[in-house]
């Protein structure tokens, strides 16, 4: 059972941040250079989010921490409201 889990687990997690992004990004076409700022600055952050968890041993394997690390900080940084 725990090899099924850890080897279904990417893709779902893969599947819900592309989810995320698509509404995001389908609400957002009106402004796309916010839309690039936030995603850039989601993508960095999630790099860094991703090492980390690699490095207190979350996976098995450490790509799966540096594909998913940008994905779900991409997911996340498109909610983020514009202040000006």
């Amino acid at each position: 059972m725990k090899e099924f889990v850890s080897s279904a687990l990417p893709l779902i997690m893969t599947g819900v941040a592309l989810a995320i992004l698509a509404v995001n990004y389908s609400m957002e076409k009106r402004n796309n250079k916010t839309w690039n700022a936030k995603i850039a600055a989601g993508a960095g952050l999630g790099l860094v989010l991703g090492v980390l968890l690699n490095q207190c041993g979350l996976w098995e394997n450490h790509v799966l921490g540096l594909v998913l690390g940008p994905l779900w900080g991409m997911a996340l940084g498109s909610f983020c409201r514009n202040e000006h």
